[in-house]
Protein backbone atom coordinates (compact mmCIF):
# COMPACT_ATOMS: atom_id res chain seq x y z
CA UNK A 1 0.00 0.00 0.00
CA UNK A 2 1.44 3.45 -1.30
CA UNK A 3 1.62 5.45 2.53
CA UNK A 4 1.69 8.51 0.92
CA UNK A 5 -1.26 8.05 -1.25
CA UNK A 6 -3.26 7.51 2.08
CA UNK A 7 -1.17 10.31 3.78
CA UNK A 8 -2.45 12.99 1.05
CA UNK A 9 -6.08 11.78 0.81
CA UNK A 10 -6.95 10.59 3.79
CA UNK A 11 -9.13 8.13 1.98
CA UNK A 12 -9.24 4.91 0.19
CA UNK A 13 -12.03 5.52 -1.83
CA UNK A 14 -9.77 6.22 -5.18
CA UNK A 15 -8.09 2.74 -4.51
CA UNK A 16 -11.11 1.06 -3.46
CA UNK A 17 -13.08 2.30 -6.94
CA UNK A 18 -10.42 0.24 -8.89
CA UNK A 19 -11.79 -2.88 -8.15
CA UNK A 20 -15.57 -2.00 -9.31
CA UNK A 21 -16.81 -3.45 -12.90
CA UNK A 22 -19.84 -1.55 -14.35
CA UNK A 23 -21.83 -3.96 -16.13
CA UNK A 24 -25.02 -3.39 -18.66
CA UNK A 25 -27.83 -5.11 -17.23
CA UNK A 26 -30.26 -5.83 -20.31
CA UNK A 27 -33.00 -7.20 -18.08
CA UNK A 28 -35.12 -10.36 -18.26
CA UNK A 29 -35.38 -11.43 -21.95
CA UNK A 30 -38.50 -12.11 -23.46
CA UNK A 31 -39.07 -15.77 -22.91
CA UNK A 32 -40.59 -18.23 -25.83
CA UNK A 33 -43.50 -19.93 -25.51
CA UNK A 34 -43.59 -23.39 -24.28
CA UNK A 35 -44.40 -26.02 -27.31
CA UNK A 36 -47.95 -27.30 -26.49
CA UNK A 37 -47.73 -31.39 -26.36
CA UNK A 38 -49.01 -33.27 -29.21
CA UNK A 39 -52.38 -35.74 -28.32
CA UNK A 40 -51.39 -39.23 -29.17
CA UNK A 41 -52.94 -41.35 -31.98
CA UNK A 42 -54.43 -44.76 -31.59
CA UNK A 43 -56.77 -46.57 -30.15
CA UNK A 44 -58.24 -47.34 -26.53
CA UNK A 45 -56.76 -50.42 -25.34
CA UNK A 46 -53.84 -50.77 -27.56
CA UNK A 47 -50.89 -51.23 -25.55
CA UNK A 48 -48.78 -48.81 -26.76
CA UNK A 49 -51.66 -46.09 -27.22
CA UNK A 50 -51.95 -46.60 -23.59
CA UNK A 51 -48.44 -45.83 -22.83
CA UNK A 52 -48.30 -43.28 -25.37
CA UNK A 53 -51.34 -41.65 -23.45
CA UNK A 54 -49.39 -42.07 -19.89
CA UNK A 55 -46.48 -40.10 -21.15
CA UNK A 56 -48.71 -37.40 -23.08
CA UNK A 57 -50.44 -36.32 -19.12
CA UNK A 58 -46.77 -36.52 -18.19
CA UNK A 59 -46.17 -33.92 -20.51
CA UNK A 60 -49.07 -31.95 -20.24
CA UNK A 61 -47.81 -32.07 -16.51
CA UNK A 62 -44.86 -30.33 -17.61
CA UNK A 63 -46.16 -28.28 -19.95
CA UNK A 64 -48.67 -26.60 -17.66
CA UNK A 65 -45.29 -25.57 -15.09
CA UNK A 66 -43.63 -24.26 -18.11
CA UNK A 67 -46.58 -22.19 -19.28
CA UNK A 68 -46.25 -21.02 -15.52
CA UNK A 69 -42.72 -19.95 -15.96
CA UNK A 70 -43.47 -18.49 -19.16
CA UNK A 71 -46.32 -16.29 -18.06
CA UNK A 72 -44.19 -15.44 -15.17
CA UNK A 73 -41.47 -14.25 -17.48
CA UNK A 74 -43.26 -12.37 -19.62
CA UNK A 75 -44.96 -10.48 -16.79
CA UNK A 76 -41.55 -10.21 -15.78
CA UNK A 77 -40.16 -8.93 -18.67
CA UNK A 78 -43.01 -6.70 -19.19
CA UNK A 79 -42.23 -4.83 -16.03
CA UNK A 80 -38.46 -4.54 -16.73
CA UNK A 81 -39.44 -2.29 -20.13
CA UNK A 82 -42.20 -0.48 -18.24
CA UNK A 83 -39.57 0.80 -15.56
CA UNK A 84 -36.13 0.56 -17.40
CA UNK A 85 -36.96 0.92 -21.03
CA UNK A 86 -34.02 -0.68 -21.81
CA UNK A 87 -30.30 -1.42 -20.41
CA UNK A 88 -29.33 0.08 -17.70
CA UNK A 89 -25.92 0.23 -16.00
CA UNK A 90 -24.76 -1.17 -12.43
CA UNK A 91 -21.47 -0.63 -10.71
CA UNK A 92 -20.21 -4.48 -9.25
CA UNK A 93 -17.18 -5.29 -7.09
CA UNK A 94 -15.03 -7.08 -9.60
CA UNK A 95 -16.10 -10.78 -7.49
CA UNK A 96 -19.62 -9.74 -7.92
CA UNK A 97 -19.46 -8.61 -11.75
CA UNK A 98 -17.75 -11.36 -12.61
CA UNK A 99 -20.32 -14.29 -11.00
CA UNK A 100 -23.32 -12.06 -12.55
CA UNK A 101 -21.28 -12.49 -15.78
CA UNK A 102 -21.10 -16.42 -15.10
CA UNK A 103 -24.27 -16.74 -14.31
CA UNK A 104 -26.47 -14.83 -16.90
CA UNK A 105 -23.90 -14.06 -20.10
CA UNK A 106 -27.16 -13.31 -22.04
CA UNK A 107 -28.14 -10.57 -19.43
CA UNK A 108 -25.14 -8.76 -18.55
CA UNK A 109 -22.01 -7.03 -20.71
CA UNK A 110 -19.23 -5.10 -19.62
CA UNK A 111 -19.58 -1.43 -19.65
CA UNK A 112 -17.44 0.74 -21.86
CA UNK A 113 -17.36 3.12 -18.32
CA UNK A 114 -15.17 0.27 -16.85
CA UNK A 115 -11.65 0.88 -16.70
CA UNK A 116 -9.69 -0.25 -19.39
CA UNK A 117 -12.54 -0.95 -21.78
CA UNK A 118 -13.67 2.40 -23.17
CA UNK A 119 -12.48 0.78 -27.21
CA UNK A 120 -15.74 -1.11 -26.62
CA UNK A 121 -18.65 -0.76 -29.41
CA UNK A 122 -21.79 0.57 -28.76
CA UNK A 123 -20.93 1.12 -25.10
CA UNK A 124 -20.45 -2.29 -24.60
CA UNK A 125 -23.99 -2.95 -25.34
CA UNK A 126 -25.03 -6.26 -27.91
CA UNK A 127 -25.58 -4.86 -31.22
CA UNK A 128 -29.20 -3.82 -31.45
CA UNK A 129 -29.81 -2.84 -27.61
CA UNK A 130 -29.84 0.89 -26.72
CA UNK A 131 -29.32 2.39 -22.91
CA UNK A 132 -32.97 3.01 -21.16
CA UNK A 133 -35.01 5.39 -19.51
CA UNK A 134 -33.77 4.08 -16.23
CA UNK A 135 -30.08 4.91 -17.33
CA UNK A 136 -30.96 8.40 -18.28
CA UNK A 137 -32.64 8.74 -14.98
CA UNK A 138 -29.43 7.05 -13.22
CA UNK A 139 -27.41 9.52 -14.85
CA UNK A 140 -29.64 12.16 -13.73
CA UNK A 141 -29.55 11.20 -9.81
CA UNK A 142 -25.77 11.13 -10.11
CA UNK A 143 -25.03 14.24 -11.74
CA UNK A 144 -27.77 16.14 -8.74
CA UNK A 145 -26.12 14.53 -6.59
CA UNK A 146 -22.61 15.85 -7.28
CA UNK A 147 -23.93 19.25 -7.34
CA UNK A 148 -25.93 18.93 -4.14
CA UNK A 149 -22.32 17.79 -2.92
CA UNK A 150 -20.24 20.23 -4.78
CA UNK A 151 -22.80 23.45 -3.20
CA UNK A 152 -21.81 21.38 0.74
CA UNK A 153 -18.88 21.54 -0.12
CA UNK A 154 -18.62 25.40 -0.99
CA UNK A 155 -20.75 26.32 1.87
CA UNK A 156 -18.34 24.57 4.67
CA UNK A 157 -15.23 26.46 4.87
CA UNK A 158 -13.83 23.35 6.53
CA UNK A 159 -13.86 20.79 4.08
CA UNK A 160 -10.86 19.00 2.49
CA UNK A 161 -8.70 21.26 5.20
CA UNK A 162 -7.36 18.66 8.06
CA UNK A 163 -5.34 21.08 9.55
CA UNK A 164 -8.58 23.62 9.79
CA UNK A 165 -10.68 20.77 11.93
CA UNK A 166 -8.94 21.13 15.69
Amino acid sequence: MDLEFTRITNSLAPELAKTYVILWDIGPLKPSAPAKPVAPKGKEGEPEYDIAMVEFKESLEAYAEARKAYLAGLKEHAIWQKDQGGAIERQMFSCDANDALERAPERYFISSSTRGYSQLKNQGLPAGYRPGRGHDANLERARQGEAEFAAARAKDPVFGNPELRQ
